[in-house]
């Protein structure tokens, strides 16, 4: 993938977004209108789009404070942002990092990312990836994480949710148990985990992260009730 891309857009058109090709870039463009979403960046980053989904670098900070608050009843969030990294050792390839962002009513953030940012593993490589996503996975997301991890034995993914998506039901608990069970590290976002995330994914301009009062409750709230389903 070259340094520098511009999206165009291509003639066939699929789901509910144009499907891109990319371009290499030498200027920084300020704004592009896609889809109704609004995006600023500049020639070190790019971006692209397949289906609902959304690829970028860095992501903005009212929409990160909206949509990772770790409230119980998340009204209007109907989107999921997952922040990921991936370490793949010793290789040259170094600590990948970025994020997605889909609508529920499309293709999810967590089959997105094995489609577009993971698609194939190297058998003689150990992969690390982790996530940092707003909710926890729905039970479709999670079945098909789990039967991807049976496969990819090399492949070690750790899930850090802001919140656990419609955790009170039956099937999502047993799925989140499932990937309990094929090794998938699952935990609730700690308050230090949201300056994390605010500081590497978040266009913050090195402004810190002023913490909801009642993040630290929620999280315990959260803990409690991801540690009761995985330990029934």
């Amino acid at each position: 993938m070259p340094s520098c891309i511009v999206p165009k857009k291509s003639s066939a058109s699929r789901g509910v977004a144009n499907t891109l090709t990319m371009e290499p870039c030498v200027t920084q463009i300020e704004k592009c209108i896609f889809n109704r979403v609004c995006i600023k960046y500049y020639v070190s980053k790019w971006f692209f789009f397949t289906y609902s989904v959304l690829y970028r670098d860095r992501i903005d900070p009212f929409i990160y404070k909206f949509q990772f608050k770790n409230v119980e009843y998340s009204s209007g969030r109907n989107k999921t942002l997952l922040c990921y990294l991936v370490d793949k050792g010793n290789t040259s390839d170094g600590l990948l990092r970025g994020y997605l962002e889909d609508e529920h009513a499309g293709t999810h953030a967590e089959e997105a990312f094995f489609a577009q940012c993971l698609p194939h593993c190297n058998p003689a490589v150990k992969y690390t990836v982790t996530w940092y996503v707003s909710s926890s996975p729905c039970s479709t997301c999670a079945t098909k994480i789990a039967e991807l991890l049976k496969d990819r034995k090399n492949l070690k993914l750790n899930i850090f949710a802001a919140r656990l998506f419609e955790w009170e039901e039956g099937e999502i608990q047993a799925r989140l148990r499932t990937l309990h069970a094929v090794g998938c590290k699952l935990r609730v976002m700690k308050p230090l985990d949201f300056s994390y995330t605010w500081d590497t994914f978040v266009e913050n301009e090195d402004q810190p992260l002023n913490l909801w009062e009642d993040c630290k409750e929620n999280y315990e709230y959260y803990h409690e009730r991801l540690s009761d389903i995985l330990t029934p």
